[in-house]
C-alpha cells in the first residue's frame, strides 16, 4: 500500500525528477487503513553505538521469529516497529563489497584507521558508508510479508519516501531518486548524495534501512572514503543543501527530521502508528513487551557507554595510517 503522497511521485508528469523506478511497484493496493496492527517506534535520545543497534536488531528480530512461529496469527504485523537514531562515529560496509582477502583490513578501512571512527563489516545491502552525528539513521524492522511487499518495491517505497520528504517538505530543488543511472539513494544533483539505502531481510523480515545526512558534520568523514563503492559522487547535507537554494532557511535538526518522517512511514504502508513505550504485560502482548524491553535495554547501554565522552566533530587526521 502506498500513500497518497506517494502517489503523486507515480502518477508524474515527464518534467517531474522522482519516481518509483519499477512499473510493478507504482499501483497502491489501497488507500484506506489496512487492518494490520498499528506501527511502533522510538527516537532515541542518545547516540548509539554502531553494535548496539546491531545487537538490539538482531535480538528483536530473534524476538519477532519465536512469536511468529508460537502464534503465526495473532503476531501478524504486531512486532513491526521503526528506530530512529544517530549513531556514535562509524564506517560500515555490506555483504555484496568484495573484500580480496578476508584475512587483511578492507582496503577502505586502511584509508581511516585511527581517525576517531570504528569500522564493521555488516550483512546488509550495499558498500562503504558513514554514519555519525549529524545523520539520522532509520531501522524499519517490518515483516514484508505480512504487508504483501516485495523487497524490491520496500527499497523503492523508503527512497521515494525520503526523496519527497526532502524535494516537497523542505523544498530542495533537483532532488533524484532513483540516480540517473540507476543508483540506489536520493540525490540532489547526478554527482551529490544526501541518503543511502542498504536493507537485510532475515525470514522476510527487515532490518538496517536508510542513512540521511542531516547536518554538515557527516561531510568531512565521508570524503576519506569511496562512500556507496561511486567514486564519481560525493556526499551532501540538508543543511548545505538548504544553504544553497534558498536565502534564509529554517535548518531542520536530526530529531526535527526524525519527527517529520515517522507519520511518512503511516501514510506510506497505510498503516496507524504509536510510540514504542513500556508496554504491559500479558500473553497478547508478550511480543511487544519484550520488544520495548530490547529498546530501553540499548538506550540505557547507550548512556552507560556514551558517559563522559564526546565524540569528535571531525576526522583526526593526524595518527591517520
Amino acid at each position: 500500500m502506498v500513500s497518497r503522497s506517494l502517489a503523486r511521485l507515480i502518477h508524474q508528469t515527464p518534467f517531474r525528477q522522482v519516481s518509483l523506478s519499477s512499473a510493478s511497484c507504482s499501483s497502491p493496493a489501497s488507500s484506506s487503513k489496512s487492518i494490520l496492527p498499528p506501527l511502533r517506534y522510538h527516537i532515541f535520545s542518545e547516540p548509539l553505538p554502531y553494535l548496539v543497534g546491531l545487537k538490539l536488531q538482531n535480538d528483536i528480530i530473534s524476538t519477532r521469529l519465536k512469536a511468529k512461529a508460537k502464534d503465526p496469527v495473532g503476531s501478524r504485523g504486531k512486532g513491526d516497529v521503526i528506530l530512529m537514531l544517530e549513531h556514535t562515529p562509524t564506517y560500515t560496509t555490506g555483504r555484496r563489497d568484495n573484500s580480496p582477502n578476508p584475512n587483511e583490513l578492507h582496503p577502505e578501512e586502511k584509508k581511516v584507521q585511527n581517525v576517531g571512527a570504528e569500522f564493521y563489516i555488516t550483512k546488509r545491502g550495499g558498500q562503504v558508508t558513514y554514519h555519525g552525528p549529524g545523520q539520522l539513521v532509520g531501522y524499519p524492522i517490518l515483516d514484508l510479508n505480512v504487508m504483501e511487499t516485495p523487497t524490491r518495491c520496500y527499497v523503492e517505497y523508503l527512497q521515494a519516501m525520503l526523496a519527497e520528504y526532502a524535494r516537497d517538505d523542505l523544498g530542495i530543488k533537483g532532488v533524484l531518486a532513483p540516480h540517473p543511472e540507476g543508483h540506489v539513494g536520493v540525490f540532489s544533483s547526478p554527482t551529490e548524495k544526501f541518503a543511502s539505502i542498504g536493507i537485510h531481510l532475515s525470514h522476510r523480515i527487515t532490518s538496517h534501512g536508510f542513512a540521511m545526512n542531516i547536518t554538515p558534520q557527516p561531510i568531512k568523514w565521508f570524503d576519506l572514503v569511496m562512500a556507496c563503492g561511486l567514486a564519481d559522487v560525493h556526499a551532501t547535507s540538508l543543511h548545505q543543501l538548504l544553504l544553497r537554494d534558498k536565502a534564509d532557511p529554517t535548518l531542520p535538526s536530526v530529531p526535527d527530521v526524525a519527527q517529520a518522517l515517522i507519520p511518512k512511514f503511516g501514510e506510506l504502508f497505510s498503516r496507524d502508528i504509536t510510540p514504542l513505550r513500556e508496554e504491559k504485560g500479558g500473553d497478547d502482548n508478550e511480543e511487544l513487551v519484550q520488544i520495548s524491553s530490547l529498546v530501553m535495554a540499548a538506550e540505557e547501554e547507550a548512556e552507560r557507554l556514551n558517559k563522559g565522552k564526546g565524540w569528535p566533530g571531525e576526522p583526526d587526521l593526524s595518527r591517520r595510517a
